[in-house]
């Protein structure tokens, strides 16, 4: 299982293709950085001008590194708030968003005397997945680059049951007051192919960040967000992080093993 921000877990097929390339990479990057400082400092406005390596790097990460990745398993991390069954249950199988398990798990709630059934069906008519179903649908979105569970781009989906789904379209503040209760914020280490090639290609921003980086040039990783869907019957849970564990507060500072360094 490789981590794409973590050249030390890179496979050997992988960094013997990086390897013969790092000269146009560490090119890329540098010219990049170089670009960007002198956009930056212009004394007049003036268009970030073409990177001259990106006709030759962009071939490269389309046509050789893409095609590699698609062969790889990585992990990846998905952020939530679950409650202590509906872990157990995502240990057995991990299952895709969709409206039909969102009612799923509001009529559990409501089983459980936890939400009134006027309650849940609130919730349900108002989740965005009813005008966004075709975006939502049968996907598991992840991360690729671990993120501390103060960062503001996953902290809604901690401190929130039921993910976007359920809260982003609520209207009822009280409501929302009362998915913040369900549950306990959890992070879930998940291992996953990279056999879709827009995953593949998505990820190889990263790959490349992380290489360069490791040739000494000055580049922040990016990391990006992954939806898995076709392999989602080959993804495997790894962990489950729950909040209070030393790993979950932790991570993206010093777990996993070797992070700070590699992305900071």
């Amino acid at each position: 299982m490789v981590d794409i921000w973590n050249p030390d877990t890179f496979g050997l097929e992988l960094l013997s293709l990086l390897r013969a390339e790092s000269q146009l990479v560490s090119d890329f990057y540098s010219e990049k950085d170089r670009l960007m400082k002198e956009h930056l400092n212009s004394s007049t406005y003036q268009s970030l001008k073409p990177n001259r390596f990106d006709p030759a790097f962009s071939s490269f990460k389309e046509n050789n590194l893409t095609p590699v990745l698609t062969d790889t398993r990585i992990r990846v991390w998905h952020y939530t708030r679950l409650l202590d069954h509906e872990v157990e249950m995502m240990q057995q199988r991990l299952v895709p968003s969709s409206l039909d398990f969102l009612e799923n798990r509001l009529q559990h709630l409501v089983e459980k005397g936890m939400f009134t059934k006027e309650e849940a069906d609130r919730v349900y008519q108002e989740s965005p997945f009813h005008s966004q179903k075709e975006l939502r649908s049968g996907r598991l979105w992840t991360v690729t680059l671990p993120l501390h569970c103060r960062d503001e781009g996953v902290l809604p989906l901690l401190e929130n049951w039921g993910g976007e789904s359920a809260y982003s379209e609520l209207s009822d503040e009280l409501l929302a007051a009362k998915l913040k209760r369900f549950g306990a914020p959890r992070v879930i280490e998940i291992e996953t192919s990279l056999s879709d090639r827009q995953n593949a290609f998505m990820a190889s921003d990263t790959v490349l960040e992380a290489w360069a980086k490791s040739l000494g040039v000055s580049v922040a990783l990016t990391g990006c967000d992954l939806a898995i869907t076709n392999c989602l019957c080959t993804a495997k849970l790894v962990r489950v992080l729950t909040e209070g564990e030393r790993a979950f507060e932790e991570l993206a500072k010093t777990y996993p093993e070797g992070i700070s360094e590699k992305i900071n």
